[in-house]
């Protein structure tokens, strides 16, 4: 009997969530849209994603990536949506949170027929049946049954960790429980059925302004330099303050663990027997970056540490070696000539708390649009040894100059010699 209960519940799951996702597309499907970016000159639309109307003033939610051209360019596009029914209409942006992907739009003109998504009160409990909404590949509106599986671990930027396909398009539409209540927003896919969602916390503190007058086009980027500054504020504070945990290197210590949302990963070329120097690796990242446009990403951070050893090389072509190996370091994230100037450099000797002898090289580009913030880029060799040493290198991404300095001091302090 036990036997028969169990394979009865493994017949009759599928069944009922498929059931719950056509009650669910029914019951809401007004209230979920099409968000398109429509060019003005030619009038077709350049992007699309998904969108969800949380109340009958016809406020939508949506990704702010969905709508970051419009943010970046208003004069030369617009935002419009469509309904389950193919009619459409105008939206203006109330608001915006470029750290957590979200925007507020809303509808220029009401219908006789408005409704809305429910917000959840809670976060369900981890392995519940969740659904999500949205609009793949321009191919219409659909419901993507999948589980809830808890907030993402050791994440600085938090997101659900959700299993389900979510696809290009859905980006923006929303996730429910099984009362059609929103407790999560589409935002990534990492393939295999691992999907990452907005969660619940995100979107009900971008709701406190639904009442709010659509924000003018002058404010849209002192609004995301307000959200960058904060967010990089609160970032390097926690990196400063942590107590950061070392390992060898060599025969150097460096920072193995910063802080437990940047991971790291070491390497090195010990089983190649006919290498003339040795190489040993650790690597740090930080693996969630900041979606500004399609060419600008921002809020990365990099940590790189290489021990080399000149073995059979010698002293003066272990230099030589050494030298080169100095220039191979670049930015750590995506930007173009349109979005940061070039990088100014100055080179340094410093010698660290520890007594550790480097010769360094800061780097620091600026962001045109936000003028508190740049992208830097660190070098350091050390020039304790004559045929063995470290080569010390980051990149940060968005960082005030206070922050950089602060970080710059504290990463050169972390190393020293066994």
């Amino acid at each position: 009997m036990r036997i028969l209960v169990i394979l009865l519940s493994l017949v009759f799951a599928p069944a009922h969530s498929q059931q719950t996702a056509q009650s669910l597309f029914g019951q809401y499907q007004n209230a979920l849209y099409q968000i398109k970016i429509i060019d003005l000159e030619s009038g077709n639309k350049s992007s699309i994603g998904s969108g969800f109307q949380v109340d009958l003033q016809g406020n939508i939610v949506t990704n702010y990536h969905v709508v970051s051209e419009y943010i970046y360019y208003p004069e030369k596009f617009r935002i419009e949506y469509m309904d389950h029914l193919g009619q459409e209409g105008q939206l203006q942006l109330i608001d915006l949170d470029v750290i957590n992907d979200l925007a507020l739009v809303r509808k220029v003109q009401l219908n006789d027929t408005e409704s809305a998504f429910p917000i959840a009160l809670s976060l369900p409990e981890q392995g519940s049946d969740i659904y999500s909404l949205g609009n793949p590949h321009d191919l219409g509106m659909i419901v993507v049954p999948g589980t809830f599986n808890g907030l993402k671990k050791n994440s600085f930027y938090q997101r659900i960790h959700f299993t389900g396909a979510i696809n290009p398009g859905m980006s923006g539409g929303p996730v429910v429980n099984h009362k059609g209540e929103v407790m999560g927003v589409n935002v990534a896919t990492a393939g295999n059925q691992i999907g990452f969602l907005i969660p619940l916390a995100k979107v009900i503190d971008l709701l406190s302004n639904q009442d709010a007058e659509p924000i003018s086009n002058d404010r849209l980027k002192p609004r995301i330099q307000e959200q960058l500054m904060d967010n990089q504020q609160r970032l390097f504070s926690r990196l400063k303050n942590q107590n950061w945990k070392t390992a060898s290197l060599g025969k150097a210590s460096v920072p193995s663990q910063v802080t437990e949302f940047v991971s790291c990963w070491g390497d090195s070329n010990a089983n190649n027997k006919d290498a003339l120097f040795l190489s040993v690796e650790n690597r740090c990242r930080l693996d969630e970056q900041i979606f500004l446009h399609s060419d600008l990403n921002t809020g990365s951070l990099e940590l790189d540490f290489e021990w080399l050893e000149g073995k059979s090389l010698g002293q003066h072509r272990f230099y030589s070696f050494y030298t080169d190996s100095i220039t191979g370091a670049g930015p750590g994230n995506k930007a173009g000539k349109v979005d940061i100037t070039n990088y100014r450099c100055q080179q340094d000797k410093v010698t660290n708390i520890h007594g550790v002898s480097s010769k360094t090289v800061l780097c620091l580009r600026a962001y045109k649009d936000f003028d508190k913030l740049y992208d830097v880029l660190f070098v350091a060799a050390t020039l304790d040894h004559d045929e063995n040493g470290l080569i010390s290198h980051f990149t940060l991404a968005g960082v005030a100059k206070e922050s950089a300095l602060t970080f710059t001091k504290k990463f050169m302090d972390s190393i020293e010699w066994q």
